[in-house]
């Protein structure tokens, strides 16, 4: 039975990265860049080859077979994506690959008119799981993002999205200059009524390589300082949590079954491989180390690559134990739940910092038992640093 093979086998995820947006956005340091025409039989030719060279890959060096749990399409924005080329990729899966029966397909998507129209068609193709991009259901909010859509698109998409998808989730931001207890509060009453199976809340922060960066280090207030983000944090936990959300990870907040299992690969340590743009990938090949791949950032010299070597593997080697070790933590530690280590990681002074363990500890700021390690609430105001520190 296919359900006794699951046990047996690892969990393993697909990322598609789509590298194209209509517009880059101030605070974006994804690899994105600006639509263009595209020759669709080329890059529909492109994703399958490099699909099939990491697949051969994966079975090449995996330390057991897997069953694909999860597909997550993210960019860029997906829904410019030709559903062809979509719908040609989860065909091929079914050549590669055992298939979980209950596999979460996921596609982000922007709550524009254009992108709205698509929905019908990616779910008759095989997406169940929606991730909107709506990022603030204040006005003022979305324009200070640059944001190509007002509060009324984000309605409609979100109409649209519930009456066809069973999960849908959607991304917000706060911490913007002046923004205050008060105003996400008004906020996250609003967005508590789109009764959402799932939500991302994630701080606004300036990243090297954005348009923020830039403007911040002509002296411009870009975010709000630190003490009311943490305010804002401790509250959007409180109130989520008080109308049925689980806290599950540092940014993302979901009612019963409905986490999204893509990400809980990549906050697990687990197995999952990349293509497309700017993708990585990561999986075990022994019980300490790991093969990881990065795809070249360039949509046309990933293309040349492609169609020259049938894969735009810029970057691949195996992860040591150290550089395993640090991903364990510090993915690990951003779940509410923790993350059970390894025994040759657990108590390792090598790789985990124990005088720093041992006064978190003491702290309340981390718990402890066994091999399974998490850090409290009050411990996620400090995660950064307790991370940084526990790495040394």
């Amino acid at each position: 039975m296919l359900s006794d093979k699951i046990s047996h086998q690892n969990r393993l995820g697909l990322y598609v990265h789509w590298p194209f947006c209509v517009s880059k956005c101030p605070y974006c340091d994804f690899n994105s860049h600006i639509h263009k025409d595209i020759d669709i039989k080329r890059w529909r030719v492109a994703y399958i080859s490099e699909l099939r060279w990491m697949a051969e890959k994966y079975k090449q060096k995996a330390t057991q077979p897997a069953i694909l749990y999860s597909v997550f399409f993210g960019g860029g924005t997906p829904t410019l994506m030709p559903t062809c080329i979509i719908e040609e990729i989860l065909d091929t899966l079914e050549d590669l690959f055992i298939i979980c029966p209950e596999i979460e397909i996921t596609a982000e998507a922007n709550p524009s008119s254009s992108e709205i129209e698509n929905l019908s068609a990616f779910k008759s193709i095989g997406i169940n799981r929606l991730s909107l991009g709506a990022q603030s259901l204040n006005q003022n909010t979305l324009n200070f993002l640059e944001r190509g859509h007002n509060v009324n698109d984000i309605y409609r998409a979100l109409d649209v999205a519930s009456g066809l998808f069973k999960q849908v989730s959607a991304d917000f931001i706060y911490g913007i200059p002046d923004q205050t207890r008060k105003t996400w509060k008004a906020e996250l009453n609003q967005i508590l009524k789109l009764d959402l199976s799932h939500i991302s809340a994630y701080q606004l922060t300036v990243e090297p390589g954005t348009q923020f960066f830039t403007r911040s280090k002509k002296g411009e207030i870009l975010t709000c300082n630190e003490n009311v983000m943490k305010d804002l944090y401790t509250q959007t936990n409180d109130v989520l949590k008080n109308h049925g959300y689980e806290t599950y990870e540092i940014s993302n907040y979901a009612k019963p079954n409905a986490k999204c299992q893509h990400n809980l690969l990549y906050w697990n340590a687990q197995d999952w491989i990349g293509v497309g743009p700017g993708a990585h990938g990561r999986f075990s090949i022994s019980k300490n180390r790991r093969w990881y791949s990065q795809i070249r950032r360039s949509p046309d010299g990933w293309l040349s690559a492609v169609q020259k070597n049938l894969h735009g593997v810029e970057i691949q080697d195996e992860d040591d134990e150290p550089n395993f070790a640090k991903e364990i933590i510090l993915m690990g530690l951003r779940l509410s739940s923790g993350i059970y280590l390894p025994d040759w990681l657990f108590g390792n002074s090598e790789f985990l910092n124990l005088n720093w363990l041992k006064q978190f500890e003491a702290d309340g700021l981390i718990a402890t038992k066994d091999n399974h390690i998490r850090v409290t609430e009050g411990g996620r105001l400090h995660l950064n640093s307790i991370i940084s520190r526990l790495l040394n």
